[in-house]
């Protein structure tokens, strides 16, 4: 009976994500047709093929191999970060991706995979002050991300670190000394480490209407669009700031605005739901898995669906600072659509090894 109900949340995971890809299709098409975005809405469908190809090789991968890329792939996106910085294209003054042919790779999203397995490693290796240093040292790289420039990733790469160290053994003290250190230097850091239009977007959530050119228009346009939608939406195609476009990057950054607006409360609140399963699904078994390594993995994973799904949803409604966090399996996008199913693919793994492990014994 046990087993069965493993199984059960296995495959309820898997239909929540073509679920969640299948629910962004709709809301990119409604999104980019007609307009001259609308390759995008085909290019999606084929990341989403390749995504869910993705997470089931994971699934199916040998569970030493997956250790052992771990390293590889970190090693890997490092030196793609150092490269972005110099061969990257420029976006809205933001080097982030590299052309490759066809498709552009994120660099950052390798490094947000790869440093989930990296951390899991250290943590689950090492004790206390030397697991503290050696995952330090294995963060430095995030400052890369932020020289993109790219505050949101850098800030999730922090969350991901501070989500395991939470749940290590490291000395309770040293946790509390980086919290203070944190806070001593955030006005240092507002000041004289983030660029106008970063400090822009903060100061936008306490006065918008003074920053509405610059760092509040697309939240103040996001915020209408989803109000338009209600309790019950429009309906689908039917979102009048939708159609009108007054959104800018509604296909990426605030395409929940889309959802929200034909949707209404009560599917957003139905979409939540299903990243919370997803969530769910990997903290019910923490304390069973196989070993702490897995213990770290599905930690690391959980924290990357709440960071992103908050601040995104929250940079929409205007309450939290706009940083370019998509929206899992929502939002456009090639290389994060497979980094996510990846994410998947590790959450089920660390519950498909813990079953094989339970039967041995």
């Amino acid at each position: 009976m046990r087993e069965n109900e493993y199984s059960f949340l296995d495959l309820l995971v898997i239909f929540v994500v073509i679920l969640l890809m299948v629910i962004g299709l709709f809301t990119l098409r409604s999104v980019v047709i007609g307009t001259s975005q609308e390759s995008r809405f085909s290019k999606q469908i084929f990341w989403d093929i390749v995504s869910i190809i993705v997470m089931f090789y994971i699934i199916f991968e040998k569970e030493s191999r997956i250790k052992v890329y771990g390293r590889y792939l970190y090693a890997l996106s490092v030196i793609l970060l150092v490269l972005v910085l110099f061969v990257g294209k420029s976006v809205y003054g933001a080097r982030r991706w590299i052309d490759i042919g066809a498709f552009d790779l994120q660099p950052s999203e390798l490094f947000k995979f790869s440093i989930i397995l990296m951390m899991s490693s250290i943590f689950s290796h090492y004790k206390k002050e030397k697991a503290l240093l050696y995952s330090i040292l294995a963060l430095l790289p995030s400052g890369l991300i932020f020289l993109e420039p790219d505050l949101g990733m850098t800030i999730l790469m922090g969350f991901i670190w501070f989500s395991l160290l939470i749940a290590s053994d490291v000395d309770r003290k040293y946790v509390f000394g980086i919290v203070a250190s944190g806070i001593a230097s955030a006005p240092v850091i507002f000041f004289f480490g983030l660029k106008d239009y970063q400090r822009a977007r903060i100061l936008a959530l306490f006065n918008p209407q003074e920053h509405f050119q610059y760092g509040a228009y697309n939240t103040i346009m996001s915020r209408s669009v989803i109000a338009n939608g209600g309790i019950y939406g429009t309906g689908y195609g039917l979102g009048t700031g939708t159609n009108m476009r007054i959104v800018p990057m509604q296909y990426t950054d605030f395409i929940f605005s889309a959802f929200a607006e034909q949707f209404g409360m009560t599917g957003s609140f139905i979409l939540l739901g299903l990243y919370v399963t997803i969530v769910i699904a990997g903290l019910l078994q923490i304390g069973k898995y196989k070993d702490d390594f897995w213990e770290y993995v599905v930690i690391g994973v959980c924290s990357v669906f709440t960071f992103h799904v908050f601040e995104n949803i929250g940079m929409n409604l205007g309450i939290l600072p706009v940083t370019g966090i998509p929206l899992p399996f929502i939002s456009y996008g090639g290389t994060s659509t497979v980094i996510f199913s990846a994410l998947v693919g590790l959450l089920i793994k660390a519950r498909v090894v813990s079953k094989k492990a339970r039967q041995v014994l």
